[in-house]
């Protein structure tokens, strides 16, 4: 049995979903773990009565469906002014509980925190991806991924044993010996669903500010819609093809197995969940966050859907998504998404046992070295 640290992301409930899922699985596996996040995440593990360490979290501030860099800076400036106590504070939880390794799933204090005690620190997340592989781009969006490049650079470990990334699109490695890619995380409760096909389109935005145009847009095709996270219209009465729902986890994940496609911000939890379950995605990313532009552009390239990039969502988008759904649909069934969770697991345990054998042999566990000879893992 091992003492794992799993700190996350505070930042939406993705993160969140994606570490109860492997949280399971290593304690299904006798492992003993604390977690350490704040924000949304927080509020989540809390609610399923996990032991939660509380760190500040970083926040993006959207607005008009666009990030805001200078209110994003400003957001996030308290958490700097207290960075010395907060890792003060985090080093001596660690210290008292000893752990063998410590997981980030993108949590920028934490990993830091470790390197002062000369812990382990396995990198695993999907923003990374966005450092980690290889890929063209239009020169349109060099500008988001540079600023994104910082971004992960300043909140990524700067030395960990490993990089473990999770895509549901695979680009060459840059550094292979150090770096692996498995298929996304998706748990239990989305593997337990039953796919259908009904009427209806899924909509989902991670921020319901900016999407005020949407009802009128939708409310002129003549195609059902449910629509969660956006703003029930003053004219919904008018609109009988649409159905706003307040966000309840068991009604979301009822209707995504039955939609017959899905239109949402380009989040890369709720993509690679529809796309595991077959369905076509119409996604309109958030701008300014460079993540989510990556995730669009690779969803057209492989052909599992459409992407509205640097622009409202029209009419005539919808319609032609809809028509071209079948296609995505077949390409989808020729191309199944593979679920990543054990793959994840048993990198973790590998990593776990080469660990021990260090140990026990009285090696050092992180040094420049250590990364290249855990890259067979």
């Amino acid at each position: 049995m091992a003492r794992i640290v799993y700190a996350l992301s505070g930042q939406g409930r993705g993160h969140a979903s994606r570490v109860l899922a492997i949280a399971r699985g290593l304690r299904e596996r006798g492992h003993e773990l604390r977690f350490c996040c704040g924000g949304t995440a927080r509020a989540v593990l809390e609610a399923c009565g996990e032991p939660v360490w509380p760190v500040p979290a970083l926040r993006q501030v959207l607005h008009g469906n666009r990030m805001r860099l200078a209110a994003t800076l400003r957001a996030n400036l308290p958490v700097l002014r207290k960075l010395r106590c907060l890792l003060d504070e985090l080093t001596e939880l660690l210290a008292d509980f000893r752990p063998h390794l410590v997981i980030t799933d993108f949590e920028a204090l934490t990993p830091r925190a470790a390197a002062r005690l000369g812990l382990p620190v396995l990198s695993f997340n999907h923003q990374q991806v966005i450092t980690e592989t290889r890929y063209t781009l239009p020169f349109r969006y060099w500008k988001d991924a540079l600023l994104a490049h910082l971004a992960i650079h300043l909140i990524a470990p700067p030395r960990p044993l490993h990089v473990l990334l999770t895509s549901f699109y695979f680009l060459p490695l840059r550094h292979p010996e150090r770096t692996t890619l498995i298929p996304p995380i998706i748990r239990p409760e989305v593997q337990h669903l039953t796919p259908t096909e009904e009427a209806h389109v899924l909509v989902y935005f991670n921020q319901p500010e900016g999407v005020d145009h949407l009802p009128e847009v939708l409310a002129s095709l003549p195609v059902p819609f449910v629509l969660y996270n956006v703003p029930r219209s003053p004219h919904a009465d008018d609109y009988p093809n649409l159905t706003f729902k307040p966000p309840t986890i068991d009604g979301f994940l009822e209707d995504l197995a039955r939609c017959r496609a899905v239109l949402c911000t380009a989040g890369f939890t709720l993509m690679s969940e529809a796309l595991y379950l077959g369905k076509p995605l119409l996604v309109v990313p958030n701008r300014g966050i460079f993540e989510q532009t990556l995730n669009a552009l690779f969803l057209e390239r492989k052909g599992l859907g459409m992407a509205i990039c640097d622009r409202e969502l029209r009419a005539d988008d919808v319609q032609r998504f809809l028509e071209a759904c079948p296609y995505y649909r077949q390409r989808l069934q020729a191309h199944p998404l593979r679920c990543g969770n054990e793959m994840a697991l048993d990198f973790i345990e590998r990593l776990l046992h080469r660990l021990e054998m260090r140990r026990y042999r009285g090696r050092p566990l992180q040094t420049i070295r250590e990364n290249t000879a855990l890259s067979f893992i």
